[in-house]
């Protein structure tokens, strides 16, 4: 009656006489750690509830109220004693979780691990705190053990999941485990589906030294993701290890049977940026030899030309079709002009509506027919096109200029009124 009234000192008074005479009365201690804590006696309180607790250990609520007194007065050691008893009575995810965190934060890493192990042992770790364990314990150099926890957190994690993995393989390699190793990168690979990730496996393979299990895990990835093939080779270019990265680009070529323009663009840009020009060489000369169809190996041909130069025309030029070179006039022009062959040239380049060029492509083109024509020719080639219509808006200006120099003043006013008008009319024209 006298602590509900707020006369906790009288109560206080009143509970150290009784006490004097049952000592180990729960219900008196307990009273007693009340009134001092009321009061803010927070010493006080903490010894009373302690005297409780010898009576009566299995109390959860007396040691939560005593774990907060703890906290209050500083004292973190027993604070954190307290909750590692709480959670020992009633485990839970959320107590372990706070309790772990807290041992984290104070840095006392041993209790930490103490108590990761235990949790783990009962399964109930989260795969996070899985993988912290792991984490710690390969931080110390006791690879067995952490490879152990992170076998576990394996099995538990999402398919997508990246980080304990990834520390799972360190602790393979430690142990030598190839063919776990082989097992585990390949069946993440699947699950992942990602050319970032499937990087980082191949070139932590390469840097330990197992290359054979980075070629197999390459060609792996090559299979789930054809596509990004090339991002591969040049992050392994880049990380030092071009051996590889052209083994991969031979694999590619090797299995590539019907490849689009721009895999093959990319392809020979990698061979180049390796130095090597006998990897596209060769894949020219199995197109050839192959049922390849002549648009690729005509545009084949010529992103080998455009890689490696001119010297590259020469080499290829028996291979070529003329097949696969009508489907690449453009380049075909641009060989035959190599070779001193300017009837041939100017042949490949009548064969080109220049409407149908992307503007890099076009450039292309007016510059080789001012190469094989003489310049009336070409002048009268482009007034052509234009009074048939023919003739791309990007040219326009360069056939104003050339109807200029030779005299022809009414073409060129009329070519600067239709741009004009054009540009009036706005882009949706």
């Amino acid at each position: 009656m006298l602590a509900s009234e707020g006369r906790h000192e009288e109560a206080i008074a009143l509970l150290q006489r009784q006490l004097a005479e049952s000592p180990r009365n729960a219900d008196l201690l307990a009273a007693l750690g009340r009134s001092y804590a009321a009061l803010g006696q927070v010493g006080s309180a903490i010894e009373a509830f302690d005297s409780y607790l010898k009576v009566r250990p299995e109390d959860l609520d007396a040691r939560n109220r005593q774990a907060q007194l703890l906290l209050k007065s500083g004292l973190m050691d027993r604070y954190l004693e307290t909750q590692a008893r709480l959670v020992a009575m009633q485990p839970s995810a959320d107590r372990i979780t706070r309790l772990l965190e807290l041992f984290r934060l104070q840095g006392r890493v041993d209790d930490e691990i103490a108590m990761l192990k235990t949790y783990a042992e009962r399964d109930m770790l989260e795969v996070h705190q899985l993988e912290r364990l792991g984490a710690i314990l390969a931080q110390r150099g006791n690879w067995r053990e952490a490879q152990r926890w992170l076998e576990v957190a394996d099995k538990k994690a999402p398919a997508d999941a990246s980080f304990g993995r990834l520390l799972l393989l360190e602790t393979l390699i430690q142990g030598g485990e190839q063919d776990r190793i082989r097992e585990r990168t390949q069946a993440w690979l699947v699950a992942w589906r990602s050319s970032f990730l499937a990087g980082k496996l191949i070139v932590r393979l390469s840097q330990a030294g197992q290359s054979d299990l980075a070629y197999g895990l390459a060609l792996k990835q090559m299979d789930l993701r054809p596509d990004d093939t090339f991002d591969l080779v040049g992050l392994l270019a880049v990380k030092g290890y071009p051996d590889l990265a052209r083994e991969v680009l031979v694999a590619w070529a090797e299995r590539a049977t019907r490849p689009s323009g721009e895999q093959l663009h990319e392809f020979v840009q990698g061979s180049a940026w390796l130095g090597d020009f006998g990897g596209p060489f060769t894949k020219l000369l199995q197109a050839v030899g192959g049922d390849s169809d002549a648009a690729g190996q005509g545009r084949l041909a010529e992103e080998l030309a455009g890689s490696f130069g001119t010297p590259a025309l020469a080499a290829i030029r028996p291979l070529l079709s003329n097949e696969a070179l009508m489907t690449q006039p453009l380049f075909a022009a641009k060989l035959s002009l190599s070779e001193g062959n300017r009837e041939m040239a100017r042949w490949f380049l009548d064969q080109i509506d220049p409407a149908q060029l992307s503007p890099e492509r076009l450039s292309e083109w007016l510059l080789l027919l001012h190469q094989v024509q003489p310049e009336a020719e070409a002048f009268g080639r482009l007034s052509m096109l234009w009074s048939e219509g023919r003739l791309p808006a990007e040219l326009l200006p360069h056939l104003a200029d050339e109807a200029a120099k030779f005299d022809q003043i009414a073409m060129h006013d009329l070519i600067w009124d239709a741009i004009r008008q054009s540009a009036a009319a706005g882009p949706g024209r």
